[in-house]
């Protein structure tokens, strides 16, 4: 978890009203894209990146499949390491574009 601090993203617990299941949520907006980790338990987290524009930040636990850039679910360490070794969505670059 204090690496996806270090890494700039902000820590929020959030419910799902539907399931009535707390989660920590870790989110960033990296270079246009929204990057979520939503943590049910040590052994229970799903993190996906989506454009930002495509990302619902009320309700995180509903991702459009067809807006989905990458999703995996599976242990809190595994899902969150996979998605900080990502590289940078291929349309998003560092540098703003004219």
């Amino acid at each position: 978890m204090k690496l996806l601090l270090r890494r700039g993203f902000q820590r929020t617990v959030v419910q799902d009203r539907l399931t009535c299941v707390n989660a920590v949520m870790f989110r960033r907006v990296w270079r246009g894209t929204n990057e979520t980790v939503l943590a049910y338990s040590e052994s229970e987290a799903l993190a996906y990146r989506v454009r930002q524009c495509d990302a619902d930040p009320v309700d995180p636990f509903v991702v459009d499949p067809d807006h989905t850039l990458w999703q995996c679910g599976g242990e809190f360490l595994d899902v969150a390491g996979q998605l900080l070794e990502l590289p940078p969505a291929l349309e998003h670059t560092t540098f703003d574009q004219p």
